[in-house]
């Protein structure tokens, strides 16, 4: 099996002055001309129906652009209890094209739980830094997730337009834990050899699905919640990140940023 390529997300275009059209390519034709490249080298053999499940693998590498772009801002700006945990979150998204290709749903269902954990650890860590240090100071340390949650649902910039997303959040992890951990026999795998695991063209139906709901959920009320961060990036790649979005979430998240204006 031929090594997969690495996945180029480092999608930026150059900074134009104020009323003028950059000559760099847009991120999202950047983005487009990087999945081409990705998918005609990467080894296609454990899905079932490649061209019918193209559109999951183009979904899930945009996702994965977006959120690094989140992440990478974050590095050259943020503290580390303030951006640790959404540098993860993009290294879950990545994953998520990586495990998919190799055929296993179950494992990008593992890594959109992930997700979810490290989008309430963000929340939590950011706004206590002692609690972040003792993660490394003291071995026993240990945060129960109702905890992680309680905190993020009380933030007040969740409680806007965007609450609806919040609020769907416990519903999805619920969902992803009880497809990981195998609860109902409806979700065993069951593969006997390792020729097994594929990509089944129902498995990328459910997993897409699954896909979205967590990530756009993520994104967008990350985009609330991290204004300052969304507002320093050039406006391409602004654009690109709501453009990723349904329209019903792209209003809220736009409603939100107005009203913390005061607009």
């Amino acid at each position: 099996m031929a090594a997969d390529p690495a996945i180029p997300v480092g999608i930026e275009a150059s900074a134009a002055p104020a009323g003028r059209a950059s000559t760099a390519v847009s991120a999202r034709e950047q983005i487009k001309r990087d999945f081409k490249d990705y998918w005609e080298a990467a080894d296609k053999s454990r899905l079932e129906a490649p061209e019918e499940q193209k559109a999951l693998f183009v979904s899930a590498h945009k996702y994965a652009a977006c959120l690094t772009q989140l992440s990478r801002a974050a590095a050259a700006t943020l503290e580390e209890h303030q951006r640790i945990f959404l540098q993860e979150i993009s290294s879950d998204a990545i994953h998520i094209v990586h495990v998919l290709i190799g055929g296993d749903a179950r494992g990008a269902r593992f890594y959109l739980r992930s997700i979810l954990e490290n989008f309430w650890r963000h929340h939590y860590f950011r706004d206590h830094p002692v609690e972040y240090r003792w993660l490394h100071s003291r071995s026993k340390y240990y945060l129960e997730l109702k905890t992680l949650r309680d905190h993020c649902a009380w933030l007040e910039c969740f409680h806007g337009k965007a609450k609806p997303m919040m609020s769907d959040l416990n519903r999805l992890y619920g969902d992803l834990s009880s497809a990981v951990h195998s609860t109902s026999s409806k979700t065993l795998v069951l593969r006997a050899a390792l020729a097994d695991i594929r990509l089944s063209a129902e498995q990328a139906v459910t997993v897409s699905k699954d896909l979205h709901d967590v990530l756009k959920a993520c994104l967008g009320l990350t985009l609330v919640s991290e204004q300052e961060l969304f507002s320093g990036l050039h406006v391409n790649t602004q654009e690109l990140l709501l453009s990723v979005l349904s329209v019903k979430h792209r209003r809220w998240v736009e409603a939100d940023h107005a009203a913390a204006r005061g607009l």
